[in-house]
């Protein structure tokens, strides 16, 4: 009879190369930044300021550093910049603005007086419950949160059986790192109403259910 352990691990086996190949939809629409347009200033260091043109035009200077200048697209929340042949996310919250990956931090139309001014537009779960599911070619994909900092990832491949893992989580303002069987990290980031995720390799968007 095979033990608990085994059969933890073969179901993080089996789910990886699904969730691998896993992707979400990409968003709730995207355009140029109409509505978007004007400069925002870093709140921590006043040197570094973006400024959003219409047109799909951004330039960003920083003190002693130059300016570059490069594209950008708005999708709801998630504006995507490209400067110099690199890509950087931010997530938009009324006036202010924050990359994912904390390279430029948050700025803020008004810099720092701005940031106390602000009115934010993000409505971030406190406490997630429910049902989020990811569907592609490849099949669906299934989180359930429940009491206790707890989820339920299932799998189930087009045509094929569930496979199931449990797991626990903590939250960090619109971030939730969950653990599953084996030391498995899952990263989820709420973005345009949904949980967004690449720790499998490819994006994963995770809608309400």
């Amino acid at each position: 009879m095979p033990s608990s352990y085994s059969i933890a691990r073969g179901l993080v086996v089996a789910l990886v190369p699904l969730l691998v190949q896993a992707c979400g939809r990409s968003g709730s629409g995207s355009g140029s930044g109409a509505g978007f347009t004007g400069a925002y200033t870093s709140v921590n260091d006043e040197g570094v300021r973006f400024e959003f043109k219409s047109g799909g035009e951004v330039s960003m200077s920083a003190e002693g550093a130059g300016s570059s200048s490069g594209t950008f697209t708005v999708d709801g929340e998630k504006i995507s910049v490209s400067l110099q042949g690199q890509s950087h996310i931010f997530i938009r919250d009324g006036d202010c603005i924050q990359d994912q990956h904390d390279v430029f931090g948050k700025l803020c139309k008004g810099g720092k007086a701005g940031e106390s001014a602000n009115v934010s537009t993000r409505n971030v779960p406190t406490t997630p419950s429910g049902t989020y599911v990811a569907t592609n070619t490849d099949g669906e994909f299934r989180l359930e949160f429940k009491p206790g900092n707890t989820l339920t990832m299932t799998a189930t491949r087009t045509g094929g059986q569930p496979e199931t893992l449990d797991g626990r989580f903590t939250i960090e303002g619109d971030m939730i790192y969950a653990t599953l069987p084996q030391g498995v990290p899952l990263v989820l980031k709420f973005v345009n109403d949904a949980y967004e995720s690449t720790s499998f390799g490819l994006p994963m968007r995770f809608i309400k259910q």
